[in-house]
């Protein structure tokens, strides 16, 4: 992806690090995905990509993946059954289904059998035919399940952030002054330190009449923990020296904000780091409000944390806005 920054950012000295490309073709394009992945559809991959296979049903969610794993399961049964069928299932012991329907149901079940090696004794095969088939399913079926658990593993033992994100991003009151303000928390009962969150604005810029993507790193007032144990509020306050000095709620829609945020830590279940990404729009954020306290603390017990309330907010007036320097 063309990141190149040297002739199309007004601002040479600085960098571009978010790995999205300056040049802009259309406006409201959001450039993370509400699950934090890039939103970027590749082209010209080749069709066959076996190991890219792997890396699909480690990260596929868990319902899609026990239906894959279950619809694999009926599908090369039934293949089998088939096969079973047609060598006849007079050659399958105790197989004395009364009509076509019963004698495959009888085949099924002793390709159920046979791919999972229960064997249960009740059918068995007494034909050169129908034993080869059997043999090669036994092998199948122990080479399927093999890798159906080293896929259950991998998926369990991937290390991965599941971080939760307020809904909004707040234009709140700070100080004596205003400042932008996120929440997020740990959604695993896991243990996360060295936590660090960098945050960038992506904004529309202008030069020379024409439209460029601008990206500019946001300094918070605190960007790292060494324990991450409640929420986290990351502020942005907005001062003089800040790009979002003297913008309104509608200068976010107008410039097609959009707040990328990039986090990582070390979770010590996985012995690993562990990285999130996410993302705020214009139109997520709210002028005039701030958080409420989500979490609460009783004497000689724990602290209670409500995780269903990482979105409560507040009104909150603003001072008033200072006029935005012309972009």
């Amino acid at each position: 992806m063309d990141t190149k920054t040297n002739n199309e950012n007004p601002d040479k000295n600085q960098v571009n690090s978010s790995g999205f490309t300056p040049r802009m073709l259309t406006r409201d394009q959001r450039l993370l995905k509400d699950d934090g992945s890039f939103n970027v559809d590749t082209r010209g991959l080749p069709w066959f990509r076996p190991a890219d296979s792997f890396q699909q049903l480690i990260k596929m969610s868990w319902p899609k993946f026990t239906l894959l794993v279950f619809t694999f399961y009926v599908v090369i049964n039934t293949m089998f059954a088939f096969i079973y069928f047609l060598i006849g299932t007079q050659y399958l012991t105790n197989a004395a289904g009364s009509s076509k329907w019963h004698q495959f149901l009888d085949a099924f079940f002793f390709s159920s059998q046979s791919l999972t090696t229960v064997g249960y004794g009740r059918v068995a095969p007494i034909s050169i035919a129908a034993s080869s088939v059997a043999a090669l399913e036994s092998l199948c079926g122990l080479l399927g399940f093999a890798v159906v658990t080293g896929l259950l593993y991998g998926r369990f033992s991937r290390p991965n952030a599941k971080i939760l994100r307020s809904k909004n991003i707040l234009l709140a009151p700070y100080r004596d002054g205003t400042a932008l303000m996120f929440r997020i928390a740990n959604q695993r009962e896991s243990q996360l330190v060295d936590v660090d969150v960098q945050v960038t604005l992506k904004k529309i810029a202008k030069e020379n009449g024409k439209e460029f993507r601008q990206f500019i790193p946001l300094k918070l007032e605190s960007h790292r923990l060494n324990m991450f144990p409640l929420s986290w509020t990351l502020i942005h306050v907005i001062g003089k020296d800040s790009p979002l000095w003297g913008k309104t709620p509608e200068d976010f829609i107008e410039e097609d904000v959009e707040i990328l945020v990039y986090f990582k830590g070390y979770d010590e279940a996985f012995s690993n780091n562990v990285h999130a990404r996410m993302s705020y729009k214009g139109d997520e954020l709210v002028a005039g409000a701030k958080f409420i306290l989500n979490f609460e603390e009783r004497p000689g017990g724990p602290t209670i944390h409500y995780l269903n309330r990482i979105n409560d907010y507040e009104e909150a007036p603003l001072p008033e806005f200072p006029k935005a320097a012309a972009s």
